[in-house]
This record gives structure tokens, sequence and C-alpha cells, in this order.
């Protein structure tokens, strides 16, 4: 008897991450791996990544687009609702014995909903986790309650889970996927990866650049992000790899100004994805991250990277000491900047040792998916674990 495992993607992000765990599942013989792409993927503006799913050989068995009007928090609620409408049809008619999701976008949101009152099982990676700057943090914790088994990233998410009134014996730190990524993925050499980009790298030093919304209003999200231009522009002898921002409220209006200010600055390639391995790549070679996405609290470190983390978005995790953070700021920026570029910063980001695993994540959460599915150990019927608290 095979069992029937549904993962779902929404985004470049979390697509580059499950990657090692899909190879895994959709060898085994024993299962019937099904893999349904939403959000993102499916928006040209947002880089069409459904092509790199296919370029990478996996066959997609349902979309499910997101009908988003515009990027406002209006349009996103709307969206989430027919999200969950699509998502409870499709999961009515295929129902798998098991969901697999990571993160906390959304749309990701919306499929744990339909699946949890369809009463399908949900194994959720990277849950635990704290980034007090974005209304995905609640998401993931609302995905946390729905969860039958939960892969976190680190000691510290794990003990939140169970705080969350989360069994212990439901509870894996794995590590991440990302630094398994950055461990295990085949790089491109320096050549490759400029020829690829068709943007010169070999003249200057070059930083990475990758700025997400926040949970403020569009005018405070321009505000920074002129802030973060400027202080990019006090470093003329270097080059910026940026990338642009995800589909959440205000992610359109970032990309605009990132697409009309490279325009005035030939030293800067913007571009809506790089995909992981390129990413990845291009990250290896570079002096610095700049931002506030995940990548450059994980995947960073795990590359001996220096990252400049800006502002409140990923407040509240976990850090290596390679990391700095910074107001969003032009003044704060640069100086961060140039602490992180100095040869005294890079001798501790060389000795730096990632919080966040060993780089074998997909393989343990694979064999623990294996061991629920033949073993039938859990259940979506969960009792609240309660955790002494002194008030």
């Amino acid at each position: 008897m095979r069992h029937s495992i549904c993962v779902v993607t929404g985004s470049r992000a979390d697509y580059g991450l499950l990657r090692p765990l899909l190879l895994r599942l959709a060898a085994d013989d024993e299962i019937e791996f099904r893999l349904v792409v939403t959000g993102s993927h499916l928006i040209g503006g947002f880089g069409n990544t459904q092509d790199e799913i296919k370029n990478d050989g996996f066959d997609v068995s349902f979309r499910i687009p997101i009908n988003l009007k515009n990027d406002s928090d209006t349009a996103i609620a709307e969206a989430t609702g027919q999200a969950l409408s699509a998502f409870a049809d499709y999961f009515s008619n295929s129902r798998p014995e098991l969901l697999v999701i990571l993160g906390d976008r959304y749309e990701i949101f919306a499929a744990a909903s339909a699946a949890l009152i369809l009463n399908i099982d949900i194994a959720h990676i990277s849950g635990g986790d704290v980034t007090e700057g974005v209304l995905d943090d609640t998401f993931r914790h609302c995905i946390t309650k729905m969860s039958t088994l939960h892969f976190a990233g680190c000691e510290q998410s794990a003990k939140r889970i169970i705080q969350l009134g989360e069994s212990p014996d439901r509870v894996f730190n794995v590590g991440e996927l990302g630094v398994e990524n950055c461990l295990n993925l085949s790089k491109m050499s320096f050549h490759d990866l400029q020829k690829s980009l068709g943007f010169r790298l070999d003249d200057k030093p070059y930083g990475m650049v990758t700025f997400h919304p926040l949970n403020i209003a569009i005018a405070d999200i321009q505000y920074q992000i002129y802030e973060l231009i400027s202080a990019l522009e006090a470093f003329p002898d270097m080059r910026f790899v940026i990338t642009g921002a995800n589909a959440d409220a205000g992610g359109s209006t970032i990309n605009k100004i990132w697409n009309e200010s490279a325009e005035k600055h030939p030293n800067w390639l913007v571009t809506s994805s790089l995909g992981v391995e390129r990413y990845i790549s291009a990250m290896k070679y570079a002096k610095l991250v700049i931002g506030n996405s995940s990548s450059g609290i994980i995947e960073a470190p795990a590359l001996k990277i220096p990252t400049v983390n800006i502002g409140d978005r990923q407040k509240g995790r976990m850090m290596a000491d390679s990391v700095i953070c910074c107001e969003p700021i032009a003044k704060d920026i640069i100086s961060s900047m140039k602490r992180a570029l100095s040869p005294e910063f890079k001798a501790i980001t060389a000795e730096v040792v990632s919080p966040f695993g060993d780089g074998h994540t997909s393989e343990k959460i694979f064999n623990t998916i294996k061991q629920h599915l033949l073993g039938a150990v859990f259940g979506t019927k969960k009792k609240f674990y309660d955790v002494s608290v002194v008030i």
C-alpha cells in the first residue's frame, strides 16, 4: 500500500527550502507524492517561479492560483478566503493522508485550515520561530495549533511549540532546510554564476540585498526602502545583486522602486528571482548580505557571510554572531555595512557556528514522516500539553 503525501508550495522561498525533502519523497516507492503549487509561483510579476519547479523535474499535481488584485491588505484577506475554498475542493477530492507545509504565509495558512477541517494530518516545518515585524508570525503559530507533527529549526523554536500546548513527542528539532541547502547543494563556479546573471561581478566586491514588506503603512515601507537605497549609494565601489520582495502587502511597491532605481545605478542588478542554486551560489561569493530576509539569518551564517539585518521584520529570531542588526535609517545601515566589511568582523564571521542544524534536516523529516505513516502513531485528535507556569 502506497501512502499519499501532499506538499504545498506557495513561494520561491519555501520551494527552495523544501526541494531536498521533495526529492526524497518523490523517489520513495512507498509514497504517492503530490505537489500542489500556489501563490506567487503563478504570478508573473513575482518571477513565475513554477518554471523552476518544472525544470527541476517535479510533476505538479495541481495548481491553485491566488487571485491577488493588488498587494493591499484587503486584497490579501480576500485571496486567503478564495484559497481556502480552492484547497477545500482539492483536498476533498484527493484526500491525502498527510499534508506537508513549511512556514507561515497566508496561502499556507489557507491550505492548513482546509486540511484541518477535512481531518487531514498536517506536518509543519519551521514552526515556533518568532518574527515580530510581520503578520506571518501569527499565521505561523496558528498553523502550529492545526498541525500533527512539528519540525522545528532550532531548540528555541521547539520549546515555543511546546509552550503553545503541543506534546513534546510530536515536536522534533531537526534544524533548518536552508542550512542543508548551503552545506550540500552543488554551487556554481564564480565564472558560471557571472555568465548566468549576465552581470559583471569580477571587477568589484558585491553584496546581496533582499528587502520584504512589513506590517506598516505603505508610506513607511517607501521611506525604509529609500533609506536603504541611500545607504547602498554610499558604496559606489561595490556592486549589489538585489532580489525582489515577496507577494505580501507592499511587495509590488518595493519592487517598483527597485526597478526604477536600477536604471540609475549600473552597478546594481535587480531580479525578481534567482532560483535556489543561483541564490546560494551568489551568496557564497558575496561580501555581505543586506536586508530583512530570513536568508540573512539562516543561510548566510552557514556560509560564513556577514549579515546586516535591517529593522523589525526578523525581530525575535535566534541570530548568530555574524548578524548585525540596525534601524532602517541610512546612517545606521551604512555604519553596519562598514562594520560587516571590516577585517575584524570578517574574523568573527569565520568562526561562526550555525544554530540551525547540521545539514541533515530533510533526512530527519523524511524518516519521521515515514514512521508516522507506517505506524500511524499520531492523529489530528490532540490533547493540550500544559507547561507549568508561575503567575
